[in-house]
């Protein structure tokens, strides 16, 4: 039988370089909006529900330069389940299907099969993305392989990778696969975000804040509908890869995490993403250490 949950980490190989990258070569931006407006929140802005689309050519000409790239930025093109009501130059729109319903889904594979495109047609292009879906990660390779360079949007987190990859791995894991990352500056927030951005969003909380009792118990129940509905040799080899490494194992992590965000209808905070870890390896530890007590006491 075959373990869902190996130890061994991921095998590298090398990159294929399709003709020499140039600094010079042109970009294209693909932008997760649900994604940049979060990251907004977390770099400290305040709760804002809509970007100043008509920014984004020049905020991400200016992340480009940033990235090392001194070529020119051909569009931004706008990952969004929001329509639009207004035109604005060199920023393309595509639909996709709201995050509740298919758990972000269809924008991974949007987002990811033009990654691949623009890599086949523009060698040596630079890709600017802006999402923290670790699903990405099979396209982002794939454009490497034929000759793209890849710089992932992030907030000043970013220059913490130790803190940030024991407070959100499959985040730290995209990062990873990138060939550069950079960090918005406090100045495009602010041209980036809107004039009411001073607002409380829909949800009504926080983003960054200390999870309430009130999501603690949404969350305890999805984790227990999860674990629950795990056939038994699962539940073992997920207990057994628990006992010989810290943290969820990846794939485990990734479903679990997607479950809870699609129930939530939104990404999780920092402070978020670990408690639900801790809870899930209490759910898996803590069944599985009073099974064993219970197998191992005396009987009368």
């Amino acid at each position: 039988m075959k373990n869902r949950y190996p130890l061994t980490p991921r095998s590298s190989h090398p990159r294929k370089h399709g003709g020499a990258p140039s600094h010079h070569a042109p970009g294209v931006a693909l932008v997760d909006e649900r994604f940049l407006l979060w990251l907004a929140t977390q770099a400290g802005a305040a709760s804002v529900r809509t970007l100043q689309r008509g920014a984004l050519p020049t905020v991400m000409g200016q992340l480009m330069r940033a990235a090392g790239s001194e070529g020119a930025l051909l569009r931004t093109v706008l990952f969004t389940d929001q329509g639009g009501s207004e035109l604005h130059d060199d920023v393309v729109l595509r639909a996709v299907a709201p995050h509740a319903a298919d758990g972000g889904l269809s924008l991974v594979r949007a987002l990811g099969s033009e990654m691949v495109q623009l890599a086949q047609h523009q060698p040596g292009c630079l890709l600017l993305v802006a999402s923290d879906d670790e699903r990405l990660i099979p396209y982002l390779d794939e454009a490497q392989w034929r000759g793209a360079r890849v710089a992932l949007i992030a907030d000043d987190g970013v220059h913490d990778f130790a803190r940030l990859a024991s407070d959100d791995p499959s985040w730290a894991r995209l990062l990873q696969q990138a060939d550069r990352r950079v960090a918005v500056p406090a100045a495009a927030w602010e041209v980036l975000t809107s004039a009411n951005a001073s607002r409380e969003d829909d949800g009504g909380r926080e983003p960054t804040a200390e999870p309430d009792e009130t999501w603690r118990a949404q969350v305890a129940r999805i984790i227990g509908d999860w674990w629950e509905s795990e056939p038994e040799d699962e539940r073992v080899d997920l207990a057994a890869a628990m006992r010989q490494q810290q943290g969820v194992p990846p794939e485990a992590d990734r479903r679990i995490l997607m479950q809870v965000r699609r129930e939530l209808g939104r990404n999780l905070s920092f402070p978020e993403k670990r408690l639900m870890r801790e809870m899930v390896r209490a759910t898996v530890l803590g069944e599985a250490a009073g099974v064993a007590a219970e197998a191992s006491a005396p009987q009368p």
